[in-house]
């Protein structure tokens, strides 16, 4: 499953056993996906782009005759709800394959993609009655990011949500989460950091990590990128409970998945080894511009990153940042070009000093 690593929108939209899956599901090909989306999560946003886009279209390009596909997508992309007029300097070429077709549909995800009228971008926030407990919820349909009140953060995927008590955080950090998010929890010995699902509880000191909770999966998952994790499945009545009491340990570059037997397994998970070696070498900057630093965090984070300032977007910076928190790594990129950073609906923005205006 490796060549899915950096698949983008084209990439599925090209793809036979992708295509077939979203006009033609059947459980065995349910399951490879769903499998795929959890070993490769940053891939969640491209694949829902590619699927809404061949629903919308409703045809097959690539089981199609190169003559007059251009035609087909374009006129069936104009009948899309939700689709934005393209404007006027977008002029289509003469193709003559589908990989042109492709390339129009690409675009089309990203006019879709930057217009603010038909994308939602936002984290719903409620206070739970009579709990003292705050629930965020990510209703966009891209990854938002969640800082919470430990200097941890969260990057939530579309439909997740994460709930927690906000006056006794600091000193008891228990958070319960639905759907699928990564975790990037700040050190703190004397506290440590628990994630529950209706499933299984994850507890840490300082890491991070994947959890897979969605309610449409049948098992949740656990993937640990750095750090150590100790994941244990609920309490349940009979001669088990001792083993899910003591939990299983997952080291870095391992992940475990709770079975329909209720057993758990940890096993090596390339994804997680490779996230943790593409840290390291994206994040080491030298003389590089904000802008490519802002891809870079686009790229392995998966949340939007915003620079208000066209003077801040060619600012240098020499750092190396991979072995450090993401919250870390915004404090450290805003110092390094004089600026500061903020979260606006869970979307990183940059923005120059006062005094550097």
């Amino acid at each position: 499953m490796q060549r899915y690593k950096h698949y983008k929108t084209i990439d599925f939209l090209s793809d036979d056993d992708f295509i077939d899956w979203v006009q033609s599901p059947q459980s065995a090909s349910d399951l490879y996906w769903q499998e795929v989306l959890v070993l490769f999560p940053l891939l969640e946003p491209y694949a829902s782009e590619a699927r809404r886009l061949l629903l919308n279209m409703k045809i097959k390009p690539l089981n199609r005759d190169a003559a007059g596909l251009k035609e087909t997508i374009i006129a069936a992309a104009w009948q899309s709800p939700g689709l934005v007029e393209l404007p006027k300097f977008f002029v289509i070429p003469k193709f003559t394959s589908w990989i042109a077709a492709a390339l129009v549909l690409m675009v089309l995800g990203y006019w879709i993609w930057k217009v603010p009228t038909y994308r939602s971008t936002k984290l719903a926030v409620a206070s739970l009655d009579g709990a003292g407990s705050k629930q965020v919820k990510n209703t966009a349909d891209i990854a938002l990011l969640v800082a919470l009140p430990d200097e941890s953060t969260v990057v939530l995927q579309p439909e997740a949500s994460l709930t927690y008590c906000v006056d006794s955080f600091m000193s008891k950090r228990e958070v319960q989460l639905v759907g699928n998010a990564f975790f990037d929890v700040s050190k703190r010995m004397q506290a440590p950091f628990i994630v529950h699902t209706d499933q299984l509880s994850s507890t840490v000191l300082g890491t991070s990590f994947f959890v897979d909770a969605r309610p449409n999966i049948a098992s949740h998952s656990v993937l640990v990128t750095s750090g150590a994790v100790r994941v244990k499945g609920k309490e349940k009545e009979g001669a088990d409970a001792a083993h899910h009491d003591r939990g299983l340990v997952l080291q870095a570059g391992e992940e475990t998945r709770l079975f329909g037997d209720r057993t758990w397994v940890a096993v090596p998970s390339a994804h997680a080894l490779h996230l943790k070696e593409d840290l390291g070498k994206a994040f080491d900057f030298e003389n590089s511009p904000m802008r490519e630093v802002a891809e870079v965090l686009q790229a392995h984070y998966g949340v939007s990153v915003q620079i208000k300032d066209p003077l801040l977007e060619e600012r240098p910076i020499t750092a190396f940042l991979g072995n450090v928190s993401l919250q870390e790594k915004l404090s450290l990129i805003a110092k390094a070009v004089e600026a500061y950073y903020q979260l606006e609906d869970g979307i990183i923005i940059f923005t120059l000093n006062i005094n550097q205006q």
